[in-house]
């Protein structure tokens, strides 16, 4: 069960993830891009997180060795980089250097989404569907 519900909250959240970039990237003219970017980049990064957990919990019930594999490392590096380009990204909002956060905000950013991307292709990988 853990294991299905990790699958379906990576399914429903990681495109999340892919809009909210999108959102920055493409549409940063209109009204309220920064809210929507926020906000739908948050509650992915939080229902990424609870299909983490699930993971754990499903790893702990079963062979209980976790990070064994380059999915589980790449997905839990995209995990602490994503959350660390969203605390710098509220961060940036009040900052006196706005420049620099904003610039280190986007590079961490891309980097996290190919770290999610490789984490996908291995768990595809991983479940013999690709």
């Amino acid at each position: 069960m853990f294991f299905t519900l990790h699958i379906l909250l990576m399914a429903i959240f990681f495109p999340g993830i892919i809009f909210g970039v999108t959102i920055a990237m493409f549409f940063r003219k209109k009204k309220n891009w920064l809210k929507i970017h926020k906000t739908v980049n948050s509650s992915s990064l939080g229902g990424i997180a609870a299909g983490i957990i699930m993971a754990f919990i499903y790893i702990s019930g079963s062979s209980g060795k976790h990070l064994s594999g380059l999915h589980q490392i790449a997905g839990l590096t995209f995990f602490i980089l994503a959350f660390i380009t969203a605390l710098i990204g509220f961060y940036q909002l009040k900052a006196k250097n706005k420049p620099a956060l904003r610039t280190a905000h986007r590079w961490l950013g891309r980097f996290s989404l190919l770290m999610s991307l490789a984490a996908v292709i291995l768990g595809l990988k991983l479940i013999n569907v690709i």
